[in-house]
């Protein structure tokens, strides 16, 4: 066993190796602590009756309290300082390899932001979340957003409080950039309320190294592109038959081809499970512990299929990180947009096309066998994929066609911005979410069940993820491509089911890289030999579509 020095003059006779040893010793016990609450808010958006949320939340406050003192210790941050401190003496690539150093720039980063925050605001924010989840599931059920807003103005108050400690501390220089900037420009003093800057604060937890103002204009742009685009498409007042897509599904056989479907790409339920709850999720607690969930609708097909392959992208992520430092933040994702861009490549790059289905079609078809589906029986290829690829908008996001998904998330990001920022009140939410559906999609939101009340997300305070899904799509379309590049004969690949082919060109490329590189755009740049381009993903939307509607 590794014995932990204490002392300043203790420390500086240690090695580097000594050191570095020491350190993940506390960084493996930080990350097992934190895989205890991931598996307590697993068991309670599946398995937890919904009498059980108090003492949940009680849970998760100490926790929360026993991991910070965990996560802010003296030692790891001496630890650190004497690292840092070789670091500027000596070159310590002769001594740690990429991923060992890694590990300290990463730990670093995360122990000065840690260390910024209040115990007491650390705690708080988990005991909330608890709470705020079961507001949000029975103002959900009921369709009040009233019912849920009380929790999420505490949360926005939180985030602030969280992002102002990120900017005042140092650790998120644009976004005090930002701040400076709006401060001088409103005449400001340094103590006068300002929010600005504080989403990109936020932000800077799930896309490190992306900027707000980037991501303003991508968005504007994306908005200029798809609008017209679905317009065309509306226009043509045109559907391809999809009589066969319209039985009622059982809801049991749909679990059955479900999860073939997920072992067939490679989840290894051995390490992981498939479940059902109200907002697919997905969760690596350990890349021999992937927990993730679907829903399924009797009506619609697609949302069971889409949801179990969406997830098991992001599951074969978790199970694919590099195990030599599974429980070292080296081994963790990247970025939530690269998380996502693995479980949108396998739902939309993959799932969505002709190859998949030539594979999966015949899997369908002898699952649902019986009468009430004979019209599936006679269906080919060409005409399932047509069908399945139908463009509509609609209210719900995680049912979204992929032409008209970009425009639910800039639709978020646009209010969670303006709400973090002060723009707007939590009061102002459901009607100026209901405008954007009517300016962005055309349609007339009735309910707050399928307007703003229909993601989990601000329930547990995660401000700065939205725009990660199309970041996500965009990456996705560049890795699929460059995939299809570099593996011969892909499509045959999948045709035949092969899917260990691309999943092990992935593992290879992505998973296993976790967050040895700094950014998204670095891995990126990388491995396709250019920066993100939201243009290829807009060339990818209008060639497809157009095909499919002979626009």
């Amino acid at each position: 066993m590794t014995v932990l020095a204490k002392s300043a003059a203790e420390l500086r006779s240690e090695s580097v190796r000594s050191l570095y040893d020491q350190l993940t010793v506390r960084l493996k016990d930080n990350h097992h602590l934190q895989s205890i609450a991931n598996v307590l808010y697993w068991d309670q958006e599946v398995m937890m009756s919904r009498k059980s949320a108090a003492p949940r939340a009680e849970q998760m406050r100490v926790l929360a309290g026993v991991a910070y003192e965990a996560k802010t210790s003296p030692i790891v941050g001496s630890l650190l300082e004497e690292l840092e401190r070789r670091q500027e003496t000596e070159d310590l690539s002769n001594i740690l390899n990429k991923y060992e150093l890694a590990n300290i720039r990463l730990s670093r980063k995360a122990y000065k932001t840690m260390t910024l925050y209040p115990k007491e605001l650390v705690q708080e924010s988990a005991s909330l979340d608890s709470k705020s989840v079961g507001a949000w599931t029975d103002a959900r059920k009921e369709s009040d957003f009233a019912k849920f807003a009380p929790f999420l103005k505490r949360q926005v108050e939180i985030a602030r409080e969280k992002a102002g400690y990120k900017i005042k501390g140092g650790v998120s220089e644009e976004a005090r950039r930002i701040n400076d900037k709006a401060r001088a420009a409103q005449g400001l003093k340094e103590d006068d309320i300002c929010y600005k800057g504080y989403y990109q604060a936020l932000m800077d937890t799930f896309e490190p190294g992306f900027k707000d103002e980037r991501l303003s204009v991508l968005f504007e742009d994306l908005k200029r592109d798809l609008v017209p685009l679905i317009a065309k498409i509306k226009a043509k007042n045109f559907q391809h038959e999809s009589a066969f897509l319209e039985p009622q599904w059982d809801v049991e056989k749909q679990k059955d081809f479900c999860h073939r479907i997920s072992k067939e790409i490679g989840f290894d339920t051995e390490a992981g499970r498939l479940d059902v709850s109200t907002h697919p999720f997905s969760m690596g607690i350990d890349p021999l512990d992937v927990r993730m969930t679907t829903r399924y609708r009797t009506d619609i097909l697609q949302e069971g299929i889409a949801g179990t392959v969406h997830e098991t992208g992001h599951s074969l992520y978790e199970q694919g990180r590099n195990k030599d430092y599974a429980s070292l933040p080296v081994s963790m994702a990247l970025s939530t947009g690269v998380h996502e861009s693995q479980s949108l490549l396998w739902e939309r790059m993959v799932s969505l096309n002709k190859p998949f289905w030539n594979f999966a079609l015949p899997l369908l078809k002898e699952t649902f066998d019986d009468a009430s589906h004979e019209s599936l029986q006679s269906v080919d290829v060409e005409k399932f994929y047509k069908a399945y690829n139908r463009i509509e908008p609609g209210f719900i996001r995680v049912e979204a066609d992929e032409v008209t998904y970009s425009l639910h998330v800039i639709l978020r990001y646009e209010i969670e911005k303006a709400l973090v920022e002060g723009d707007i009140t939590v009061d102002d939410i459901p009607s100026l979410w209901n405008q954007k559906m009517k300016d962005y999609l055309g349609l007339d939101v009735t309910e707050d069940r399928v307007g703003c009340l229909q993601d989990t997300h601000w329930a547990i305070a995660i401000f700065g993820y939205f725009p990660t899904y199309t970041l996500g799509s965009i990456y996705s379309v560049q890795i699929f491509q460059h995939a299809q590049a570099s593996i011969p004969n892909l499509d045959e690949h999948l045709s035949k089911g092969e899917f260990n082919v691309l999943r092990e060109w992935l593992n290879e490329n992505v998973h296993q890289q976790g967050s040895l590189l700094e950014s998204g755009d670095d891995l990126i740049r990388d491995l396709t030999g250019k920066p993100l381009d939201s243009s290829i993903y807009v060339k990818y939307l209008t060639d497809k579509y157009t095909k499919i509607y002979d626009l």
